[in-house]
């Protein structure tokens, strides 16, 4: 056994043991997020190459116990650079989020949908579509995203819950 994986027990089927599953897990050294197909169990013999699973549970999750994974696949490489990723993450941290696509065309259209009522304002129409786009044509950057930045709101509420210790 070489890994130690952590997983939330709403992840996990309602009975996963011996089954093959995807599952959603993170790595407990380096806290990376990923989706895998793999086996559960209670019992490391149960399994052919086990590795250690935290499964937390509870209604605030602060509950563990200690279950085993045969990890048989791993994501594909979906060629995200997560580095580059998490670098625009941090880089826009302190700038403007304001977007401005200097288009008379998009502005009279996206203002068109605010008229109509589609939209409340020219900016809830600019993101909702924008953010529609991504997702549908985007989806693993999307979802890269969103793993990373729950991955940093986790670990900033760590860090200042374990001050006031």
């Amino acid at each position: 056994m070489t890994g130690k994986y952590m997983t939330s027990e709403s992840n996990l089927p309602e009975k996963p043991e011996g089954e093959e599953i995807q599952l959603q897990v993170s790595d407990e050294r380096t806290k990376e997020i990923f989706n895998i197909r793999a086996r559960v169990g209670r019992d490391p013999d149960e399994l052919s190459d086990p590795d250690r699973l935290t499964v937390v549970k509870g209604p605030h999750e602060n509950t563990e116990e200690e279950w085993y994974i045969d990890v048989l696949e791993t994501d594909p490489d979906d060629g995200i650079d997560r580095e580059l990723l998490e670098a625009t993450m941090a880089s826009m941290e302190d700038k403007s989020t304001v977007i401005n696509t200097r288009s008379k065309e998009v502005k009279t259209l996206l203002r068109y949908l605010t008229e109509t009522d589609e939209f409340e304002s020219v900016s809830e129409a600019s993101r909702t579509i924008m953010l529609e786009y991504l997702s549908d044509n985007y989806a693993d950057l999307v979802e890269e995203y969103i793993d990373l930045k729950v991955q940093s709101e986790r670990s900033e509420l760590a860090d200042e819950l374990y001050d006031y210790k």
